[in-house]
């Protein structure tokens, strides 16, 4: 495994430990989703706090912290294998 990789994997774990329900609560100025209705930092409780908006928005920055990685090492040119 080369370094490039390991940074990649590193970089892809952190980007997925940022609550994006947390961050787009905190921009709308509404209530933390961990402490309101189902508790649960999720688009749906997002949802149920903020409205449709709000939620797409955790959705679509939920898919992106997994797709960004992912395109970007391919870009790069990392081994499909190590991709896995």
């Amino acid at each position: 495994m080369t370094a490039l990789a390991i940074a990649i994997i590193i970089a892809a774990y952190l980007l997925g430990s940022v609550s994006s329900a947390v961050l787009v609560c905190r921009a709308f100025s509404l209530p933390d989703p961990r402490d309101q209705g189902s508790k649960n930092p999720g688009a749906t409780n997002v949802y149920r706090l903020g409205g449709r908006f709000a939620a797409v928005l955790v959705l679509l920055c939920d898919m992106l912290k997994g797709t960004i990685p992912v395109w970007l090492s391919y870009l790069i040119g990392i081994n499909p294998f190590l991709l896995g």
